[in-house]
């Protein structure tokens, strides 16, 4: 059975989480604190997810068996099931549309005609894989 993602509300981050963040590294020493502060809680969220996934695969298989409804509370937590993403295959005449759509949009980029958008800036936080390539 694939794992189905279920969505946790989760409560406010706890108060020394929030300073630290507001916290504007001074120093070479404070912004090495930081960065260790930052690896280690990502170390943590990582061991926690591997211990998570298993105990949410048992509430989609609850689901799926009726013991579970897809929406419900529990001890002030909300949990909602999501099937997940809904893709498609498209046969190869769509495939090509959408090739020249693409070529369409380039070209419009490179004549300065397509106005650019940003998302909202992020971190991408992970542990390295080598040595020489960090991501």
């Amino acid at each position: 059975m694939p794992v189905a993602a279920l969505f946790l509300v989760m409560p406010a981050a706890p108060a020394e989480a929030a300073s630290a963040s507001s916290a504007a590294p001074d120093s070479a020493g404070s912004i090495d604190a930081l960065l260790d502060a930052v690896t280690e809680i990502k170390a943590q969220q990582k061991q926690l997810e591997q211990q998570l996934e298993p105990l949410l695969e048992t509430l989609s298989e609850a689901m799926a068996t009726g013991q579970l409804d897809p929406a419900f509370c529990h001890n002030d937590w909300a949990f909602a099931h999501s099937p997940g993403r809904l893709s498609y295959a498209f046969p190869a005449a769509v495939q090509q549309i959408e090739q020249q759509l693409k070529a369409a949009k380039d070209a419009a980029i490179q004549q300065g005609s397509a106005t650019e958008k940003r998302g909202k800036p992020f971190w991408t936080i992970r542990r390295q894989k080598t040595q020489s390539l960090p991501f």
